[in-house]
């Protein structure tokens, strides 16, 4: 069986990572352009664009897939990919809620005004932008777990706008200046009826996309366990292997910013029944070799990407 080289462990997760990236960051700018010059066009005010959820939420998509970008692009680099936890969420939230726009779009909406579901540019904002975006989604393998908890941060971009919109159309009216009730959701049943809804579909697309990414990380983990290296490998290759991680990344990182791979450890300790101490000396080894001192400023940070 041929061995793969744990320095090469993450080039592949980050060179997939940043097409994603970019495959959804281009799909939300489009929609938010394309949407832009067809109102523009039809003697709308640009500004009067972001009242859609669609438009806004795209925005949000945008943001959080141009966050992870950098990452990526410094993972190709380092052969590592990693983000932080505040970034993964922002990317979770964001498809959520887009997920969300096709699933009104298609079983409320086209029920009512089949048009601005589907009508035009709309088939290509409502359908194709969150199916492209959720797609990326799932090919980006990041090692955050998505809970409960980060489920109910995805209905905070709801909430928000849902207030917004009730001000404008109840509260205020179309008739004193307000919105429309662009999304019939005053009209066809009760505000409660409608939010509660809202909130309720939100949070279940939410907790089914995460589980679908928390099932394909584990299973990419399993297959990298099972593929890592064949069984007959000695501790002593193990440990030079690892020095050859630590060099290498003792070369590319800051030197005051040296990072400690104790996932890939932890996972090559568990998989040959060594310790994570017995490990971790040959790494730090090997990032002093590599470039990073004992007497810089921040000395070695301990993390796990």
């Amino acid at each position: 069986m041929r061995r793969r080289y744990i320095i090469g462990l993450y080039k592949r997760r980050s060179i997939i990572a940043l097409i994603a990236c970019l495959s959804a960051l281009f799909f939300s700018m489009y929609g938010i352009l394309f949407g832009l010059i067809r109102y523009t066009k039809n003697g709308v005010e640009p500004a009067e664009l972001f009242r859609y959820f669609t438009v806004d939420i795209n925005l949000i998509t945008a943001l959080g897939t141009g966050m992870l970008a950098p990452f990526a692009v410094e993972g190709i680099r380092k052969k590592k990919f990693s983000c932080p936890e505040w970034a993964a969420r922002l990317h979770y939230i964001g498809t959520s809620c887009i997920s969300l726009i096709m699933f009104f779009a298609v079983f409320v909406i086209s029920w009512t005004d089949p048009v601005m579901a589907f009508g035009e540019a709309n088939f290509f904002l409502h359908v194709v932008c969150p199916v492209m975006v959720v797609l990326s989604f799932f090919f980006i393998e990041s090692n955050y777990r998505y809970t409960v908890k980060d489920a109910l941060l995805c209905m905070i971009p709801v909430l928000v706008y849902g207030i917004i919109y009730f001000t404008e159309v109840v509260v205020i009216g179309e008739e004193n200046g307000g919105w429309p009730d662009y999304y019939c959701f005053t009209t066809n049943a009760p505000v409660v009826v409608s939010a509660a809804a809202m909130l309720a579909i939100t949070f279940g697309v939410a907790i089914l996309i995460g589980r679908i990414s928390n099932r394909l990380s584990k299973y990419r983990l399993d297959r990298l366990e099972e593929g890592l290296w064949d069984s007959e490998v000695s501790p002593v290759e193990i440990k030079i292997e690892l020095f050859g991680l630590g060099r290498y990344i003792g070369r590319h990182e800051d030197p005051g910013n040296a990072t400690v791979p104790l996932d890939i450890i932890g996972l090559i300790a568990d998989k040959y029944g060594l310790g994570m101490e017995e490990l971790i000396r040959p790494y730090i080894k090997g990032l002093m070799d590599g470039g990073v001192k004992e007497n810089r400023p921040n000395g070695v940070k301990l993390v796990s990407f």
